[in-house]
């Protein structure tokens, strides 16, 4: 039985059609079936991957093992010890400078580090230099893989996904396929591979694609593959497959054992005449429970693959250079207790030489840096007694999922083995035995090609008449927020966990909705993060008190769809002035007095007066109270005696200053004097000298910090914006809000009722959504950006986008002026 339907439901659970949406956002448009699907693959501009790499160096200064992992990831020395890039533990709280000259780039830090960088096949390497870039961003290290995040999370790091939504099937099992097919299909899908290349050309018929979905069936003794035209073929000379994997030829390898060897084929013809054609055998192998292929670094090339087999039965991992006619054994690793399962780590697409390795009975887990024919234990972590690892994988940017087969969990960590989220449980899933994520290779006319991962996952679990197979679209989740304020809330701090590589951009905006302040605005890896604001805005000055809201902005590489935590807090008054400072921003309350300074640090700095230095503060709440304090140093050895007075008041009594800096603790001020909202503070002389002041605070007391997340409703009703602007030249911003889960498409036409250009058609989650979109004949960045059929650049004139939601249909005018 050729064509089928069954099959074409279970090969839409892995996904992974479409041309990108986000980071690097000029790639010609979208499959129709990808479309559908809602698949997109992972691509980042050049300048994001510097960031990234400058991110993972900020992630790895906090201990030993982390530095490893990021040199190994980052200078691309597959096969050899990380080497290229010394990371030290000095700050940059200040963004560095990033220069991109050709295939070559270089990144100064302002403390003084430097980076140098090149490009080979769409991929930045570091090549050398020393990365000062600790900045302090990263929170503490995570050592099981048992506990999860907590704490406010927003967004969603697997997202269910109906297997087909064409025919309502959440859920691909054997009573699906028996209600369809009448046949049970499998007997148990057991592993999973898939093969994609896609071709995205300028004119019609703009993509030409080619997709083959493999599954193991041990139970049969075969393994059974298949594509999108619904068709379905049997390769049946296999004995006991036990592991299966692809690469970006077509070459096809699967563990066998029953005849203790792993089988490579070839990936041979187009469509339904695809088939396989026997390559060669590697033999020997005992028990080869799992497979995996390493591009060495260069994933468009093949010929330097390495294949590393896992064997239970010897305890060994063996390591294979491919030839195109077999494969020399390289190494045998021992000192292992019965491997299951082996994946080599990744970074944006590549491997890099780290080996994640599942044994102990499949009860431990660990990452090895691989060095050509030793092996260097990187990170182990353990399970507990009633946890089984049954399957190791990765996506594109080397994030690790880890199963647990008896609780049917999957576990998201970074590439150094941090737990980022879980997901699944009995309610989830059944026995899950095993994860995939899909890779393909994708050429876009005029650009090149690229190997990229998808953001869909495949989940095989236990095959009954209602379990077998499930969908999860990888989205991105900022997980246990949390802010803290010192005690003067004079610093507020933002923790929180991203469960994938992103752009995040983080503003904080005053109670008129005016930005007050861009604290980041980069590409950042996953993991731990850790934010500092130092209460002040974009122009360096302190904020005065009040309410403000903090957002962070964060969009995958896979989408543009962002995810957006928004957090309200109010602040107490609170300023420092640093007295005498070269920066004037530091002082900008000075009222009377003159700058003296015999160094740079806050007390080496003051102002100074032949009787009294003074400072102004306004905006005051008559109702509040406050606090005071200061430091005194004199740099000349004069003795000083002087006091305080605020609005005339002494608030302490005189004392001496020397050479030696004295601060006065904080001291509360009585009430009365604020109730005008103003107080002049001034530092009088008792003696021979002049008045002087180093650093003076100012405080809002009896005032706590907390914060609130602020959830936005859920639209009561399907709306269309009008675009904002309209007229346009050359991009405009399109809102529409949907109150229920559902399909939706988003298109724009000329006045002659064809179609121009594809914004949004996939399946939404009610909300409220914006895209822009750019009549250049590229999408332009922010929400689900499209671009015009074909890639080309609009003409002046009428054009119409219409959006369908269910059974909502909604049609607005905008007018293009260039």
């Amino acid at each position: 039985m050729k064509k089928i339907f069954a099959l074409m439901l279970l090969l839409t659970v892995a996904g992974g059609f479409a041309g990108n949406t986000g980071a690097d956002r000029g790639a010609a448009g979208q499959a129709g079936l990808a479309e559908r699907l809602g698949a997109h693959w992972a691509r980042v501009s050049d300048r994001a991957q510097i960031e990234l790499i400058v991110d993972e160096l900020r992630a790895a200064a906090r201990g030993e093992t982390h530095i490893r992992i990021a040199q190994k990831q980052l200078s691309g020395s597959v096969g050899a010890p990380g080497h290229g890039v010394a990371i030290q533990g000095a700050r940059s709280t200040d963004a560095p400078v990033i220069e991109v000259n050709g295939a070559t780039a270089r990144v100064r830090f302002t403390t003084g580090g430097e980076l140098e960088l090149q490009k080979v096949d769409h991929r930045w390497r570091v090549i050398s230099g020393q990365g000062a870039v600790h900045d302090g961003r990263t929170g503490p290290d995570h050592t099981s893989v048992l506990k999860t995040p907590t704490g406010v999370s927003i967004g969603e790091t697997f997202i269910a996904t109906p297997v087909s939504r064409d025919h309502d099937i959440e859920r691909l099992s054997r009573g699906v396929t028996k209600a369809k097919l009448n046949r049970a299909l499998f007997g148990t899908p057991e592993k999973t591979a898939s093969y994609y290349t896609a071709r995205y050309m300028q004119s019609a018929p703009y993509v030409s694609a080619t997709y083959l979905q493999f599954v193991t069936d041990p139970e049969w003794n075969r393994v059974l593959y298949g594509n999108m035209d619904r068709w379905i073929k049997s390769h049946n000379d296999v004995q006991g497959p036990s592991a299966i994997a692809v690469d970006a030829d077509g070459r096809l390898f699967i563990g066998e054992t029953g005849t203790q060897r792993v089988s490579v084929l070839r990936i041979a013809g187009e469509g339904q005449e695809a088939h396989l054609q026997p390559l060669f055998q590697v033999s020997n192998i005992t028990n080869p429970t799992d497979i995996a292929l390493s591009d060495n670094g260069t994933p468009l090339d093949t010929r330097d693959d390495i294949l590393f087999v896992a064997d239970a039965s010897q305890n060994k991992i063996l390591k294979y250079a491919l030839l195109p006619a077999g494969a020399t054994l390289v190494a045998a690793f021992d000192g292992f207790d019965s491997p299951t399962s082996i994946q080599v780590g990744r970074w944006n697409g590549a491997n890099n030489g780290l080996l994640y390795i599942v044994d102990k009975l499949a009860k431990r887990v660990r990452v090895y840096d691989e060095m050509g024919t030793q092996l260097s234990l990187l990170r182990e972590l353990n399970g507990t007694y009633d946890q089984y690892f049954s399957s190791v994988r990765t996506d594109h940017f080397g994030n690790i999922y880890l199963v647990d087969n008896v609780h049917s969990q999957v576990f998201k960590c970074t590439s150094s083995l941090e737990i980022l989220d879980a997901h699944g449980g009995p309610d989830a899933f059944a026995s899950l035995a095993t994860v995939e994520i899909p890779f393909g290779k994708i050429t876009i006319e005029g650009q090149g090609t690229y190997w990229a991962g998808f953001d869909q996952m495949l989940a095989l679990e236990r095959w009954t008449d209602n379990t077998g197979a499930q969908r999860r679209t990888l989205g991105l989740a900022m997980k246990n927020i949390v802010f803290t304020a010192d005690a003067d809330v004079a610093t507020i701090e933002n923790a929180f966990t991203l469960t994938d590589f992103a752009d995040v951009q983080i503003n904080i905006y005053d109670n008129t909705s005016h930005l007050v302040r861009r604290l980041d605005a980069s590409w950042m890896v996953s993991g731990r993060k850790l934010i500092n604001w130092d209460r002040r805005n974009d122009a360096g000055q302190q904020v005065p008190p009040g309410t403000y809201q903090y957002e962070i902005d964060a969009r995958s590489a896979y989408r543009d769809n962002p995810t957006v935590s928004k957090t309200k807090f109010s602040l107490p008054l609170y300023y420092w002035e640093n007295s005498g400072s070269a920066n004037e921003l530091e002082d900008i309350h000075l009222l009377q007095g003159k700058s003296v300074r015999w160094g740079t640090g806050p007390s080496q700095t003051a102002n100074e007066h032949a009787s009294s230095v003074q400072y102004r503060f306004t905006g005051l709440h008559p109702e509040s109270e406050y606090m005071v304090s200061a430091e005194y140093v004199a740099p000349d050895g004069i003795r000083r005696l002087q006091d305080m007075t605020v609005n005339g008041v002494r608030i302490h009594d005189p004392i001496n200053v020397t050479t030696v800096p004295t601060r006065v603790a904080y001291i509360k001020l009585p009430k009365e004097l604020s109730t005008t909202g103003e107080i002049i503070v001034s530092i009088n002389k008792w003696a021979e000298g002049s008045a002087i002041v180093s650093q003076l605070w100012l405080k809002e007391s009896g005032i706590g910090f907390s914060a609130e997340q602020i959830h936005e409703a859920i639209p009561t009703a399907y709306a269309l914006a009008h675009n904002y602007p309209n007229p346009f030249n050359p991009s405009t911003i399109i809102r529409y809000a949907i109150p229920v889960d559902g399909d939706v498409t988003l298109k724009v036409f000329d006045m002659t009722g064809r179609e121009v250009a594809t914004l949004v058609n996939e399946h939404k989650r009610a909300g409220s959504y914006e895209v822009r979109f750019s009549a250049n004949g590229g999408s332009a960045s922010g929400g689900d950006a499209g671009i015009a059929v074909g890639g080309r650049t609009l003409a002046s004139g009428v054009y119409f986008y219409r959006l369908q939601a269910g059974s909502f249909s909604a049609a607005r005018k905008m007018v293009l002026v260039k």
